[in-house]
């Protein structure tokens, strides 16, 4: 079974915690991944649930116990990574805590979530690249002409640094999800520029 699943409510049955699902699914909390803080804390809440109808404590000891249950939802929510159903064990109202899963969210070998891979963004990433290489191909291409005229050796060099320059740049920034435009803009505007000057020199 699993907790992060849609529909599991957590109850105080008899002093333990439960979570329970449709007519019949019923789970300790302890047979999850969750923190053995928590299970003891969901434990122990069930337990004073237990003593507060039994006892028939005062008002106060009854919003107390109510108010401690829902944070707890609200951990068990956060660690299972779903929506979890908090049934007061005084008054039995339902409430809903946490965010439903995600349909194209996937589960975590260990526990919880793992957010789901947003659209990658093609057409302003493109533009941005476009934008960028060209930049890059119009300043190598005028720099590389003028030391051409002095000394076709020290254009070469000065591409080659500028390449060797750029590329931990281009490397490091190819998987981050808003650099990595400028870096293939900015790669394939040297690739672009290269070009350009050697058929300038064939021709």
């Amino acid at each position: 079974m699993d907790a992060r699943e849609p529909g599991w409510e957590l109850h105080a049955r008899s002093g333990r915690a439960v979570l329970v699902r449709g007519a019949g699914r019923e789970i300790d909390p302890a047979r999850l991944r969750l923190t053995g803080t928590l299970v003891a804390a969901l434990h122990e809440w069930a337990h004073a649930v237990e003593a507060v109808r039994t006892e028939e404590a005062a008002d106060t000891n009854t919003k107390l116990v109510s108010r401690r249950g829902r944070q707890l939802a609200m951990r068990l929510a956060a660690e299972t990574g779903g929506q979890i159903g908090y049934v007061d064990p005084l008054s039995g109202e339902l409430d809903r805590i946490g965010r439903p899963r995600s349909a194209h969210a996937m589960p975590h070998p260990r526990g919880g979530t793992i957010a789901p891979v947003p659209p990658t963004p093609w057409g302003p990433g493109l533009v941005v690249s476009a934008i960028v290489g060209a930049i890059v191909v119009v300043t190598l291409v005028v720099v590389t002409s003028g030391l051409a005229d002095v000394s076709g050796i020290l254009a070469v060099v000065v591409n080659l640094a500028v390449a060797a320059g750029f590329a931990p740049s281009i490397w490091l920034g190819r998987n981050i999800p808003v650099w990595r435009w400028v870096a293939y803009g900015t790669a394939s505007g040297i690739i672009a520029a290269w070009l350009v000057l050697l058929l300038s020199l064939l021709g």
